[in-house]
């Protein structure tokens, strides 16, 4: 493994880190900040994370076919992704939430296969398989492994529609990432998903600033500040391996969040998460980091 490669699993493996434990935050101001209010407060302090060293470097110029095409993506990946994790994380736990949306290599490995970036193997398939039969067992056992939860039905169309939707962005970044710098990239992202939130709280009626305790805001805080760190990382990582090596760090989430969480509640995990973790887990690991022959070349 090269220096840039392990480099790039680090920033992977960050971001799915930073993804859980953004969950957990996302829990504690939820219940007084609708999702997209959040949604706006976490990419509005992300952007201001990036100012700082996109105002340091060198001025990138974009096309106005590409940033238009940045623009779009970052929308869906930054605002309507985000939303729609916000809902779910009103109804479900963020060990759930983490645990369904770490399954997105599965989306991203059909459609890189599909599009003839990445070559198929067969452990893919299995690792994959793997990881769904755990969040299967977590979602449909008859004792909650999160807590007491309920299990709304809009909530889990949601987290599966914001899987997707990352899943979507994480092949159509690549070529833009490869042509482009990764910081400015970031920043034109994010900046567009913070105009469309901010279009979208007016025409929702929400407001911008929420009336929130000092413990919340501290968490809002965090969200942000994870939020610009976390999609650098993510996106750099993008750059350098395969997609579905990249996304596959979201396995990270989950364990993270879970781990967390019960840190807050001081209670022992369950038996049906711990299974469930550790069949996710240890499928992705099957699935996108065994050694493989790299991307396909038409």
């Amino acid at each position: 493994m090269t220096a840039g490669h392990r480099a790039a699993t680090v920033a992977a493996a960050t971001t799915g880190v930073l993804v859980g434990a953004a969950m957990v935050s996302t829990r504690v101001v939820s219940p007084d900040a609708s999702p997209a209010t959040l949604a706006f407060l976490r990419y509005l302090i992300g952007l201001g994370v990036l100012c700082i060293p996109v105002l340091l470097t060198s001025r990138t110029r974009f096309p106005l076919k590409d940033a238009a095409a940045i623009a779009i993506i970052g929308i869906f990946q930054f605002a309507i992704l985000i939303v729609l994790l916000n809902h779910a994380l009103e109804t479900l736990s963020a060990a759930t939430c983490a645990l369904v949306f770490s399954t997105m290599p599965l989306f991203t490995m059909c459609l890189a296969i599909a599009l003839r970036h990445e070559s198929y193997h067969p452990g893919k398939l299995a690792g994959l398989l793997l990881a769904i039969c755990g969040v299967g067992f977590l979602l449909l056992s008859s004792s909650p492994a999160v807590g007491t939860e309920q299990r709304d039905p809009a909530a889990l169309a949601a987290l599966i529609g914001a899987t997707a939707i990352g899943a979507v962005c994480s092949i159509l970044y690549r070529p833009y990432l490869r042509r482009y710098a990764t910081l400015p990239t970031s920043m034109l992202a994010m900046c567009a998903a913070v105009v469309f939130l901010t279009g979208l709280c007016l025409v929702m009626g929400e407001p911008l600033a929420p009336e929130l305790s000092t413990v919340q805001w501290l968490n809002v805080g965090f969200i942000g500040l994870s939020s610009g760190l976390g999609y650098f990382c993510w996106l750099w990582a993008l750059a350098k391996i395969d997609a579905s090596q990249v996304v596959a760090f979201q396995a990270l989430g989950p364990v993270t969040a879970a781990a967390i969480e019960l840190a807050i509640s001081r209670q022992p995990p369950s038996w049906q998460l711990l299974v469930s973790i550790a069949l996710v887990v240890s499928g992705l690991l099957l699935a996108c980091l065994r050694p493989a022959g790299g991307p396909l070349r038409p």
